[in-house]
């Protein structure tokens, strides 16, 4: 099919992931995990770390999440509230001249353009679309309020440790010994080493964090694990999966997402993936944001994370449109 010829809703869709797989790839192939962007050890408590945030002070979700991170990470900006240029206006501010957009991606639904001539016992039809929208940072537009974007205070080490007993309380078996951090689909059961093992404590949290994702795709939670056994790739979607939502829960609670030793090699698996299947990375940033909602609802917010962070329920990437 031509591009004349296509609809509307499909060259948007085709744009928008035209857009995340571009991106994405442009950080995976310079050996950058764009979500790992506003974790900079070196300015540590003096950074802003977080989720993104809408005008509204409510987080975006799913892909959008690492969308902003990088487009941070790469401008180099402090705060981490994003409007539209419309939002600006109405907000009392003006965009600078000059300034560049970052695009995001707004997932939804509407009714048929001939439903309204369809018989009226005949059952609705729906599809789903895929769109481009433009927001800035708030440090891109003059004349907001000074309270505007302001970062949330970073959370203190002393919360770290109580991420045991969050991934406990979401129902997950937590064996402590030995030498390997992972978890076994078979014992259904997340392994750690002993704490003292680690670097630090942060070190253990974040791995835990990590583990506490991929608990969630056992086949009676979230059921991921169908070819993880006999398919790298699909071993690389989990592990991007578990990736992503690690970062959320650490953007949550002030856990660097550092863990990830061998992050080279699923560097490689990641850029095939983005690159061969375009909906890859939406697919993933959708998974994860549904594993930390799982955990979320099974145990509430992660340890420091405000409920009003932790139970946005705004649909902003859904799950099930991206499903492998």
């Amino acid at each position: 099919m031509s591009r004349s010829t296509q609809h509307p809703h499909q060259r948007s869709s085709q744009d928008a992931l035209a857009h995340v797989t571009a991106e994405i790839a442009r950080f995976l192939a310079s050996g950058v995990m764009p979500w790992r962007a506003p974790w900079d050890r070196d300015r540590a408590l003096a950074a802003t770390p977080g989720l993104p945030l809408r005008l509204t002070g409510q987080p975006y979700r799913g892909a959008n999440v690492a969308l902003l991170w990088a487009a941070q990470m790469a401008r180099g900006y402090a705060k981490r509230t994003w409007l539209t240029y419309r939002q600006a206006l109405l907000a009392g501010g003006q965009v600078r001249q000059g300034e560049k957009a970052c695009p995001i991606i707004f997932y939804g639904q509407a009714g048929s353009d001939s439903e309204a001539q369809a018989p009226t016992d005949a059952p609705a039809k729906s599809y789903r679309f895929l769109k481009l929208f433009h927001v800035f940072n708030c440090e891109q537009i003059d004349g907001l309020s000074p309270d505007l974007g302001i970062a949330d205070t970073p959370i203190m080490p002393s919360a770290w440790p109580s991420i045991y007993e969050w991934v406990i309380c979401a129902g997950a078996s937590v064996r402590v010994g030995g030498a390997r951090a992972a978890y076994s689909p078979a014992l259904d059961a997340i392994l750690m080493p002993h704490i003292s093992a680690f670097e630090s404590e942060e070190h253990f949290s974040a791995t835990l964090a990590h583990e506490s994702v991929h608990f969630t795709g056992h086949k009676s939670r979230l059921d991921r694990f169908s070819d993880y056994a006999t398919d790298i790739r699909a071993r690389a979607r989990e592990e991007l999966i578990a990736e992503l939502g690690a970062a959320i829960i650490g953007a949550m609670t002030g856990l660097a997402p550092f863990h990830l030793e061998d992050h080279a090699a699923y560097l490689d698996h990641w850029l095939g993936i983005v690159r061969d299947e375009p909906r890859a990375f939406l697919s993933a940033g959708a998974k994860a944001q549904a594993a930390v909602d799982w955990l979320i609802e099974k145990a509430g917010p992660p340890p420091g994370a405000s409920r009003s962070i932790a139970s946005d329920d705004d649909p902003s990437i859904a799950p099930s449109a991206f499903a492998a």
